[in-house]
C-alpha cells in the first residue's frame, strides 16, 4: 500500500484508524483496521475536503461513521481534485469494497 499502513507497519501513533465496521467506543488498533498517518493526510487536502462536504460532522479528532453512499459521494468529489487524494481514495476503496460486503460502514478514529 503506498498511502495506507496495517496496524503492523505503524510508527508511532498520529494515524487516522480506518475501523470496520461501527466503533464499539473502546478499541484501538485492530488488525484488520487500515491507518493514514496525519502528515499524509494533510498533504492529501481533496480527501478532507471531500469528507467535509459529504459528511459535515467529520471530526478530523473523533470517530467519524461512513456509510457506502457516502464513500461514493466522496469518491465522486475527489475525482475533480489533487492527483493524491484520488490515488489515496482508490487504495482505501479496495478495503472498504471489503468492509462493506459484512458491515453498514466503516468508521475513521481521528488523532
Amino acid at each position: 500500500m503506498k498511502y495506507f499502513v496495517e496496524n503492523s507497519g505503524r510508527k508511532g501513533t498520529c494515524y487516522h484508524e480506518f475501523y470496520k465496521g461501527k466503533w464499539d467506543g473502546a478499541t484501538f488498533r485492530k488488525d484488520d483496521s487500515v491507518f493514514l498517518h496525519d502528515d499524509t493526510l494533510d498533504q492529501c487536502v481533496g480527501l478532507v475536503e471531500a469528507l467535509m462536504l459529504i459528511i459535515p460532522s467529520y471530526d478530523r479528532y473523533g470517530p467519524t461513521e461512513v456509510f457506502a453512499a457516502d464513500w461514493e459521494k466522496i469518491g465522486k468529489a475527489i475525482r475533480h481534485s489533487d492527483k493524491s487524494s484520488a490515488e489515496l481514495y482508490e487504495e482505501a476503496s479496495e478495503w472498504a469494497a471489503e468492509v462493506f460486503k459484512t458491515e453498514e460502514c466503516f468508521t475513521i478514529l481521528g488523532i
